[in-house]
């Protein structure tokens, strides 16, 4: 079974085992529906959960899961990455992408190597690229099509379009 982590488990909330967590996922009404199967990758071995209650509050999602409810239980998940079976998952459209598809991915304007993507950050205006640089403070790049030419999962690459001043100082 593969795996796609859609989160990751930053804190508890109350006594009853809910955990607050900073989601990946475009898909949260699908992912995190009442009776949804996830797994809490913890300690090389995939948990199984089931979605008990959902809600957003302050840019976090908190989740309670059917199968915990004290917070004893599950304050160990700290620091856990929320996954789905990727089977699970529905097929997007051509210039669609998961956010794990794109971490790891390098970053390229034209044939210069600019750094690797190692985070997706999601803003009302968009989600923007962290571009991990050599030797330099990390770029922030917006995934969106004025910059990015190309995401190519194949040669595991991302072709930026050449602006002036995007990376390059």
């Amino acid at each position: 079974m593969e795996y796609v982590s859609i989160g990751k488990i930053v804190n508890t909330h109350g006594l009853k085992g809910t955990l607050k967590v900073k989601s990946f996922t475009d898909f949260k009404e699908d992912r995190y529906k009442k009776g949804s199967l996830l797994y809490i990758a913890f300690k090389d071995e995939y948990i199984p959960v089931t979605v008990e209650t959902f809600r957003t509050v302050k840019n976090l999602d908190h989740l309670a899961f059917k199968e915990y409810n004290d917070i004893n239980l599950v304050e160990k998940y700290k620091g856990s990455f929320l996954t789905f079976n990727k089977e699970d998952a529905k097929d997007l459209e051509t210039d669609e992408f998961y956010f794990d598809e794109l971490i790891g991915l390098e970053i390229y304007t034209g044939d210069l190597l600019a750094g690797t993507c190692v985070d997706i950050r999601e803003y009302p205006q968009g989600e923007i690229l962290v571009v991990k640089r050599d030797n330099k403070k990390d770029a922030l790049i917006p995934f969106r099509k004025e910059f990015v030419k190309d995401v190519n999962k194949d040669l595991k690459r991302i072709s930026l379009i050449n602006w002036e001043g995007l990376l390059w100082e």
